[in-house]
């Protein structure tokens, strides 16, 4: 299995670095220069761009109304608002030995999605629901290693950072949907523009499985009734190295992302509610700087 993962990375890589007109490094599964050139003493950065296939389940409550949240990809890649930038995810981090700060950037905008949720009973938009739904998650943080070494489980060195941060959250939901008691009117409520900001804390494990592979694992916990009452992740990748470009290492990666959060304010015809579990695969690459 493992072999096979090798060799189905390799030649994304081979067809990735070819398209991109690049000088191909010698090995694919070469040792990373660019990487090991870096001192301890000076700052390296890497940039990641990555894409995020989500399905969405929980709930949210919109000016009191209730809505049941069950979505899946289509349902998403399908009703991206074109008419502005429909979505953009991104990760940077600067290392400086057992240093390390990072950024991450989670956005998406969809417009008229009539399967993102639907009424439910009690609620008095019954029909017809669409929603227009605004998302920004904004992680920003700081890594320290507390503990680097022989895997005593897995091939290669690990090292472990402790991680702490905070991740704000914006939102920004339209639904609109014919009534229950009058299956003629339509009527639209908007939450208006939602912020708040969760603090988290967590550990990374960082496993080099050979030259120019890596396991990392991450998974983190905050809330604590700070911003939401409580949110945590999880997240696992599979790095490689693909190719060189212009002097600077390309990695590609596969993994899976899972971010949950319980947020709400307000009571009655006011109140706003988002408990909602974010789950699925990720893919992007990174540049090493």
């Amino acid at each position: 299995m493992k072999n096979h993962l090798k060799r189905t990375s390799r030649l994304v890589s081979l067809l990735f670095c070819l398209h991109s007109g690049a000088a191909l490094s010698a090995d694919l599964g070469a040792a990373e220069p660019s990487r090991a050139a870096v001192p301890a003493s000076s700052w390296s950065l890497i940039f990641t761009t990555y894409g995020w296939i989500p399905w969405m389940s929980g709930n949210m409550t919109v000016k009191g109304r209730p809505l049941d949240v069950n979505v899946d990809p289509s349902q998403v890649f399908g009703h991206l608002d074109w008419s502005t930038l429909p979505a953009w995810m991104s990760y940077a981090e600067a290392r400086r030995g057992p240093v390390g700060l990072f950024n991450d950037v989670v956005y998406a905008s969809l417009d008229g999605s009539k399967g993102f949720a639907k009424a439910l009973p009690g609620g008095d938009l019954q029909a017809n629901v669409s929603v227009n739904y605004t998302q920004a998650i904004v992680e920003f943080g700081g890594a320290y290693e507390v503990w680097g070494g022989h895997n005593p489980v897995l091939s290669g060195s690990t090292a472990i950072d402790l991680i702490a941060g905070g991740r704000y959250w914006h939102q920004d939901t339209d639904v609109a949907g014919t009534l229950a008691f009058d299956p003629f009117v339509k009527e639209t409520v908007r939450s208006g523009s939602v912020d708040w900001v969760d603090p988290f804390i967590g550990l990374r494990l960082r496993n080099q499985l050979g030259a120019g592979e890596e396991l990392m694992v991450r998974a983190d916990f905050g809330g604590f009734g700070v911003g939401s009452d409580s949110s945590w992740q999880v997240l696992a990748t599979y790095n490689w190295q693909m190719c060189v470009l212009y002097g600077h290492v390309l990695d590609g990666y596969v993994g899976y992302r899972a971010l949950s959060v319980d947020y709400s304010q307000g009571s009655g015809a006011t109140r706003y509610e988002y408990d909602v579990l974010q789950q699925g695969p990720v893919v992007g690459s990174t540049l090493h700087f």
